[in-house]
């Protein structure tokens, strides 16, 4: 795979980045590239003045409560947190059905005469990595006319800024599977935080067998905490698997054991599983509604230091959380939203319970976005703020 990056249409800063380690604390100076830290001023949390606790609802979710000094309380919005990170994400009907359509009709014209000879079918490469992979694969963006492709590339790279706090993405991969082709289990650790597969296979109509990308269960990832003598374990426990129905779009943590179940019944491409891939990448905040990187830059510089300093003193872990702040017309913070969580703590011995770490990590950065102040934008806005943990 190339290193190239296809760069998004935002002039957002770099990445903001909270590496965590265990106890003695110590600060992460990874700050947006548009603030320096001589002029990042420390803002304290009102400790004294409010406590979080973290309860476990029924539903899985856990939410803050308040206290406060002397006889008057402070309500304080609830915060929920995820019970657990989210690693597989689909999304149904992603792109236009017209434009979906119109990119499945592009390698069906393309493919429509096997006798007939021309430029579009001496593209693939037919990688084979014995006992790994085997598949037809092409690049994309020179498969498809110059249009259609920018119309992809932008619905891509929204949903990457907007959903993932990712503002770019390595290039576009069209990859076709027939008899005996697959992937085996792999990881793709380097690439992004989060893979994507966009099909165009004609799923309902498919003359094949498997072809679906299949998963390690988290509960697999950690067999032995859940192990029970009496359950049968086959492979519906341990693996997860997500067809690849047409124009769906599958997110994933590249960080978990994943593959292509081999395909078996056709040899012809135009009836084989075809779908586009690659990775999101680079880690940046994204602002909307009323808020730009502008008005938000002395704001993030008060709020990001004293936060990497706090998350420093807790267990660590690994992964990415991305929640996005949502701002009134006044500046005022009237909520937070996880758009993408797959945050994991690291093993590691006299460690509280995972879920707890979860908790108070999620919760310090919820809570500190709930304690801030924006400047005063005139309407609502928003600041989706990825972090990366290590």
């Amino acid at each position: 795979m190339t290193s190239a990056l296809v760069t998004a249409r935002s002039t957002a800063p770099a990445v903001f980045a909270g590496a965590l380690s265990r106890p003695p604390p110590r600060r992460v100076d990874r700050l947006p590239r548009s603030v320096s830290p001589p002029t990042a001023a420390a803002r304290p949390r009102a400790t004294g003045r409010r406590r979080r606790l973290a309860a476990a609802e029924e539903d899985g979710a856990a939410t803050t409560a308040t206290t406060s000094e002397g006889d008057d309380e402070e309500e304080i919005p609830q915060i929920e947190i995820p019970e657990r990170p989210e690693h597989v994400r689909v999304v149904d009907a992603f792109l236009p059905a017209a434009d979906a359509v119109a990119l499945r009709g592009v390698f069906d014209a393309h493919n429509d005469d096997p006798r007939r000879v021309h430029e579009h079918r001496f593209v693939w490469d037919y990688w084979h990595v014995p006992g790994q992979y085997t598949q037809l694969r092409t690049p994309a963006a020179d498969y498809f006319p110059e249009e259609q492709f920018e119309a992809l590339e932008e619905a891509l790279l929204t949903y990457a800024r907007e959903e993932l706090g990712c503002s770019a993405m390595t290039p576009v991969w069209l990859s076709n599977y027939v008899d005996g082709m697959r992937q085996e289990i792999h990881a793709d650790v380097p690439h992004g935080p989060f893979a994507f597969v966009l099909s165009l296979t004609n799923w309902d109509k498919r003359r094949f067998t498997g072809g679906e990308t299949f998963l390690l269960r988290p509960e697999t990832l950690d067999y032995w905490r859940g192990f029970e003598t009496s359950s049968v374990v086959e492979r519906g426990a341990v693996v997860q698997t997500v067809e690849p129905e047409f124009n769906r779009l599958t997110v994933f943590d590249p960080r978990i054991p994943h593959g292509v179940n081999v395909v078996e019944g056709t040899r012809d491409v135009r009836e084989g599983r075809l779908v586009l891939h690659g990775w999101f990448m680079d880690l940046a905040p994204h602002f909307s509604g009323a808020l730009t990187e502008a008005t938000c830059e002395p704001a993030l510089g008060e709020i990001l230091p004293p936060l990497y300093e706090a998350l420093g003193t807790l267990p660590r872990a690994r992964g990415f959380l991305v929640v996005k702040v949502n701002v009134d017309a006044n500046g005022r913070v009237t909520g937070t939203e996880w758009k993408a969580d797959t945050l994991v703590p690291a093993p590691a011995p006299n460690l509280p319970d995972p879920t707890e770490v979860r908790d108070a990590i999620l919760l310090e950065v919820a809570g500190t976005f709930m304690d801030a102040t924006f400047p005063a934008a005139g309407a609502p806005g928003a600041v989706t703020v990825p972090f990366e943990f290590d």
